[in-house]
């Protein structure tokens, strides 16, 4: 038998238990799953902008931030602290906005109903019907840890909604590698699965925000605390340099002492020709003084010319101090050097005409004309006057630079030490603007890829329920219930030593076997029991027919293991058909005929007449039907059991086939050599008596039809063929 057929006769043998079992189970099943609850699902997506996200450098995100970034979200949205300001926040909408008798969005009456009875008085009188917020409040305030806390409880009890337990459906899950990250729960509200997912993502948002951007801020506010002390230090250290720059009077101390130093220069080499011209005139009026004599005395003593020259002397004096200690070209050619000049040019025409007003002496002591020496001794007075007014003034000039550089030298060092400490303190200064213009451009990047955290599918409130799974439960019962069913059987089939089957029995008999006989359990054809046993019996006893020997008696040989196995059943049947087909069968039965307890003819035996004889006035029957006792019970002549034609063991197909039956039967099928030895099920299944006989009345379309089904003849017909 091929394996389609035997897996097709596995099924037929248990299709009631199929039908039924499973038709039960999916019974209980749809009759248990109407008291499930309802359940929604609420979906909403976020897009995070990670992975596209570009910094203020231009650089973009690695990969290693993208997952760091999806892996902080995740963990977030379903960690113990989310979930405990969740529950909170519930809780208020739900006390705020429940109304008992009416379902509205943030929950239904009959859940708000249970709430109201679970929450103490002193809870209720926290509640603000007006102000959500301010009933959070309240209720945050009211939380504390302690087992007798109503929040606290709530949170940490095993409870619908508002525990922890409950609050770990929230899913957070990445839609692959994108920067979309879906949140679903679901529960048995719709009102509260909209609002959970919905405060979820809010928070999502702060708590993610806040983790990102307090560091930030932090070295932020470091920074500029940093940027206001260094610029309070430069700003002290700039003012100390300005007020020690008035107080010395420096302007550009480097520009100052070169141009001090130039100045020096300039004087003495002025100094030095001032006092060669200073020498010169007064050499020179010296001179003329001895050769002039009493008329050089007497234009000594002129009031007028006294006064002139002292007048020259000053405005000399006047314009080289102007030409001295001016440091612009334009104060040179100024209004007032201009008009010292002119008036210096009237005092010395003055002088002149003075000289020439006086004429009393024309001519020398020697007789010699005294007017050019005049005019010479006028213009040496002159020179000495102006040369010695300059030479008074450089002088002067000369000791204030002497003075100037003993108070620049000083100056200088401390106008270095000064620059130096400005300088630290800028580029302290420097540094912590750099640090604060960094950490503003990490603040920046943060907030633009903080900025994409966006709700681009907000949480709806669902209309429809999920159907609470109930077709679901269902069909996995009636498919769980024929899977049980078959693993069942299926593993019966294979532990099972019931005899039952002619394959099962081959198997543990090692015995061919040669048909089958319906016996008298099967009740649905009771009516049809005797014409199948005849059919039956007919079938066997045509397989039989080819061991008749014409000429003598067919010995039948038939055996059992023990009592009640039908053997005299089956031989009465045998005998009837082989009688109406004309046979004579003579049945010889142990007990009856012959006796086989305490009678050592029959242990010794080596033939049937050692133990039994036909009677002289009986005719020599065609087939001779040999009962023998129960092989458990009796000793088998062996050698009469190989002398025999046939050697049939009926076996009850009910019965266990035990180790001691192969241990009882092994030594008779090694005796039996060529003397043939076949199984024959008594008391089987109506379709293992058809496997060998055919379909057995009665003969009706419904049996008609499964039976083919049972033989696998799917597309066979029933048509008469002429």
């Amino acid at each position: 038998m091929d394996i389609a057929q035997y897996i097709s006769l596995f099924f037929y043998r248990i299709r009631y238990w199929l039908l039924w079992g499973s038709l039960l189970v999916t019974v209980l099943v749809i009759y248990v799953t109407q008291f499930l609850p309802f359940s929604y699902t609420v979906d909403s997506s976020i897009y995070a902008g990670v992975t596209t996200s570009v910094s203020m450098n231009g650089g973009n995100v690695n990969g290693t931030v993208v997952t760091s970034t999806f892996d902080n979200l995740i963990h977030i949205a379903q960690s113990r602290g989310t979930h405990k300001k969740v529950s909170l926040r519930l809780l208020a909408n739900a006390l705020t906005y429940g109304e008992e008798w009416h379902n509205n969005r943030y929950i239904q009456a009959k859940h708000y109903r249970q709430l109201i009875q679970q929450a103490p008085k002193e809870v209720l009188n926290l509640v603000d019907r007006k102000d959500v917020n301010k009933t959070l409040e309240n209720l945050t305030a009211y939380d504390q840890a302690a087992p007798n806390n109503f929040t606290y409880a709530l949170f940490n009890q095993d409870g619908p909604f508002y525990s922890a337990r409950a609050l770990e459906e929230i899913k957070a899950i990445r839609a692959d590698n994108s920067d979309i990250l879906t949140i679903s729960y679901t529960s048995a509200d719709p009102g509260i699965t909209q609002q959970t997912v919905e405060i979820v993502i809010d928070e999502l948002v702060k708590a993610y925000e806040i983790l990102r951007f307090k560091s930030t801020r932090d070295v932020i506010a470091y920074f500029e605390e940093q940027v206001r002390l260094a610029q309070k230090r430069l700003n002290e250290e700039e003012d100390k340099l300005l007020k020690y720059c008035i107080d010395k009077q420096v302007i550009n101390y480097d520009e100052q002492s070169k141009a001090l130093a130039y100045t020096r220069y300039s004087v003495d080499d002025r100094l030095e020709s001032v006092v060669r011209n200073y020498e010169s005139a007064v050499a020179l009026r010296k001179m003329l003084d001895e050769k002039m004599d009493v008329r050089a005395e007497i234009l000594r003593n002129n009031t007028n010319l006294l006064r002139e020259l002292d007048r020259i002397s000053q405005l000399n004096q006047s314009i080289t101090e102007r030409e001295i200690f001016s440091s612009d070209s334009l104060d040179v050619h100024g209004q007032q050097l201009k008009k010292d000049r002119i008036e210096l040019k009237k005092a010395e025409e003055t002088v002149s005409n003075i000289a020439d007003n006086l004429n009393e002496f024309n001519f020398s002591k020697e007789g010699v004309g005294i007017q050019a020496m005049v005019d010479q001794w006028l213009e040496a007075l002159v020179n000495e006057a102006k040369a010695g007014a300059e030479l008074k003034v450089l002088q002067a000039r000369r000791q204030d630079i002497f003075r100037q550089f003993t108070d620049m030298s000083p100056v200088g060092t401390m106008v270095n030490r000064m620059t130096r400490s400005i300088g630290i303190a800028e580029d302290n200064y420097r540094n912590q603007i750099h640090g604060l213009a960094a950490a503003n451009l990490q603040l920046r990047n943060l907030e633009m890829n903080t900025s994409n955290l966006q709700t681009i599918s907000p949480p709806e409130y669902p209309l429809t329920d999920n159907g609470r799974k109930r077709l679901l439960y269902i069909i996995l019962a009636f498919l769980g219930s024929l899977f049980f069913i078959t693993f069942y059987f299926l593993l019966i089939e294979l532990l099972d030593r019931t005899l039952r089957d002619p394959l099962r029995a081959k198997r543990l008999t090692g015995l061919p076997v040669m048909a089958a006989f319906n016996g008298v359990s099967n009740l649905k054809y009771r009516g049809f029991l005797k014409v199948c046993n005849r059919l039956a019996a007919a079938y066997c006893c045509r397989r039989l027919n080819q061991y008749l020997v014409p000429g003598r008696p067919t010995v039948i040989n038939l055996l059992s293991m023990e009592h009640g196995e039908g053997k005299s059943y089956l031989t009465r049947y045998f005998s009837n058909h082989w009688t109406e087909e004309g046979l004579t069968v003579r049945v010889v039965e142990a007990g009856l005929d012959f006796f086989y307890e305490e009678n050592k003819d029959y242990v010794n035996a080596r033939k049937l007449d050692d133990f039994w004889q036909l009677n002289e006035a009986e005719a020599t029957p065609d087939i001779l039907l040999v009962e023998y006792p129960p092989l458990h019970e009796a000793t088998v002549p062996l050698p009469v059991l190989q002398q025999g034609d046939v050697n049939l063991l009926v076996a009850n197909a009910c019965r266990l086939w035990r180790i001691s039956d192969s241990t009882t039967l092994r030594p008779i099928k090694e005796a039996m050599g060529d003397t043939p030895l076949f199984l024959y099920l008594n008391n089987a299944d109506r379709e293992v008596v058809e496997s060998y006989t055919g379909e057995l009345p009665p003969h009706t379309y419904v049996h008609t039809y499964f039976s083919r089904l049972f033989h696998l003849g799917l597309t066979a017909k029933k048509a008469a063929v002429r």
